[in-house]
């Protein structure tokens, strides 16, 4: 256990960075990348190895530190094999003060990457019940020995570790959930408009290539990809005589379409969590407004239109221009883009 008196003020403060990271938004590699390095710092360590198990039994390196990176990547540990694989199979950590003495050490990975291994710190990694890797950390700097107080440091690191493997995992598996919800209801709409499928596609790859034009975030184009997908899901709402009719809509139909958005809108609003919800929300309600403020349902003006709302509506104009109808033909892609008029109202284009 490791004692609050006998820490100096750089551990106490790797330490407590260290924990801070759990908490932020990063993704997992960076954040490990992060904590096996404070680890590192903490205990004066040479090199460091984050190493995790996989299906089929085998140890891989998945964050690599002060070793030659690129060759040790390359390389798996055996169930079982060296000082990681006994700490995984055993569940317990281990201080090795020199490697020579150890019957177990691989040293195959000193003779691939050239690095010249002495002494090891070996913790391991555990969720829940299961040990699912462990924490490596090598060679004392300046040729000393890590001590029993080293190994307590190094144990607090692999907690936080751990964690962030753990979030990581809840997080994958909530984010394929929601994927899961959200293709169903692309899904239940597509069942029961024929061009429904190909048109919510063709707008989705559209609003993606114009956010990457823009510079958006991986993160932003995430959410504007499911967004983009789902924006005409309030059509669900809307009764097949209307949606499926064959000619052009009279008046009292297009009260009736017009519905849609905010009908999508209060559909997606029950999504989780919260924030992502919203944003999808105000995406998928405001993908009929225009710039002058002639659009619907709430009339929003120039930017007070959102973003997403702004990008969408440019797909979803440009391929209602360019598509078969059952009412009309389509319009050439050349055309379209002549049609500036049709576009510019959204305020994307000059």
């Amino acid at each position: 256990m490791v004692s609050m008196e006998t820490l100096t003020g750089n551990q106490l403060h790797l330490i407590l960075s260290s924990s801070r990271l759990l908490n932020s938004q990063l993704e997992s590699e960076k954040m490990l990348s992060l904590v096996l390095t404070k680890a590192m710092a903490v205990v004066m360590a040479e090199a460091g190895t984050m190493w995790l198990s996989t299906e089929n039994g085998l140890i891989r390196p998945v964050i690599v530190e002060g070793i030659k990176k690129e060759q040790l990547e390359s390389l798996h540990l055996k169930t079982g094999e060296g000082i990681a694989g006994r700490v995984i199979g055993k569940n317990e950590p281990i201080l090795v003060e020199d490697v020579r003495n150890e019957p177990g050490w691989a040293a195959r990975f000193d003779q691939e990457t050239g690095f010249v291994t002495l002494s090891i710190l070996c913790i391991p990694l555990r969720s829940g019940n299961r040990v699912i890797g462990c924490l490596e950390l090598v060679n004392k700097i300046n040729y000393g020995c890590f001590s029993p107080n080293d190994l307590d440091l190094a144990m607090v690191f692999a907690g936080h570790a751990a964690v962030a493997l753990e979030n990581n995992r809840l997080y994958l598996e909530n984010k394929k959930l929601l994927e899961s919800v959200m293709l169903v209801l692309s899904s239940t709409l597509n069942a029961r408009e024929p061009y429904a499928r190909e048109h919510s596609e063709r707008v989705t790859s559209l609003s993606l290539a114009v956010g990457q034009a823009m510079g958006l975030s991986a993160y932003d184009l995430e959410v504007l990809k499911w967004t983009a997908l789902l924006h005409d899901v309030g059509k669900i709402g809307v009764s097949d005589q209307i949606l499926l009719k064959t000619e052009c809509l009279r008046n009292g139909d297009w009260e009736e379409i017009m519905k849609h958005p905010r009908i999508g809108c209060d559909i997606l609003h029950e999504l989780q969590p919260a924030y992502l919800a919203e944003r999808i929300c105000r995406g998928v309600l405001g993908h009929h407004e225009k710039f002058d403020g002639s659009g619907y349902p709430e009339g929003l003006k120039n930017v007070h239109i959102p973003l997403f709302a702004r990008i969408i509506a440019v797909a979803d104009a440009f391929d209602a221009i360019t598509s078969d109808r059952p009412y009309r033909e389509k319009t050439s892609k050349e055309a379209a883009l002549r049609a500036r008029s049709k576009l510019t109202c959204t305020g994307l284009t000059k």
